[in-house]
């Protein structure tokens, strides 16, 4: 005798089959908010949808110049187009709306160099084709006033949520930024993240392939300037 499947089997099977066919990225709309000589930005609009976890728009930050020419696509870069930043954007109505939430993140300087910031500083010499950055979580942890993090993270548990601590009201500031033609790179960061510190004033002397961190100010009893340096 055949047996006859029904009822919550049918309905799983469904699902399954419906989740199955929506996921993935789909291209919405995208708006040039720089252009050249020497590169151009935009900002593209996907929906998004990964089951159980996110639905909705996000957008992506790309770059495009001669040195980007050779850069393969992905589902959320173009071909010839370099990726800078991708990020949520639920509820938006169009890729120009997001240009306001972006302003002020990226600062191109001339036709080769473009610097970038959120909580990592980035910086491109050569119109996106390579790319230097600093990154926070790279200073020694008994600079950073740590936040709580879920037992998943280390030391407890193997991720790295080292950005955790950077996020929200404590993501980083970054002001008086200057790029040399010659590779030198400075700038002071500030954030709450920082313990018994007022700001950090970060340069390289090679085009970012390797930092120097010092403090501002150094308040009675803190440390001495080079415990913030990794390399030291």
């Amino acid at each position: 005798m055949r047996r006859r499947f029904g009822g919550p089997f049918v309905c799983l099977a469904a699902l399954v089959a419906s989740v199955g066919c929506t996921a993935g990225v789909r291209r919405l709309d995208e708006h040039v908010f720089h252009e050249g000589p020497g590169y151009r930005l935009k900002v593209v609009r996907y929906y998004e949808n990964i089951p159980l976890h996110f639905t909705g728009e996000i957008y992506s930050v790309q770059c495009q110049s001669p040195g980007t020419r050779d850069f393969a696509a992905h589902p959320t870069q173009d071909a010839g187009w370099r990726q800078l930043e991708r990020g949520a954007a639920i509820g938006t109505q169009d890729a120009a709306e997001l240009v306001s939430r972006l302003a002020g993140r990226y600062r191109p300087i001339d036709d080769t160099r473009l610097v970038w910031t959120r909580r990592i500083f980035q910086v491109s010499f050569d119109a996106c084709a390579h790319v230097a950055s600093w990154d926070p979580s790279s200073l020694p942890p008994e600079a950073i006033d740590s936040v709580e993090k879920p037992d998943f993270c280390a030391p407890k548990g193997n991720a790295d949520c080292r950005a955790m601590d950077f996020e929200g009201a404590r993501e980083p500031r970054y002001e008086e930024i200057e790029v040399e033609r010659d590779g030198r790179i400075g700038f002071v960061v500030r954030t709450p993240a920082l313990r018994a510190n007022t700001g950090l004033r970060v340069t390289s002397d090679d085009s970012g392939r390797s930092w120097r961190v010092e403090p501002l100010e150094v308040p009675p009893g803190s440390a001495k300037e080079a415990s913030l340096d990794p390399a030291s």
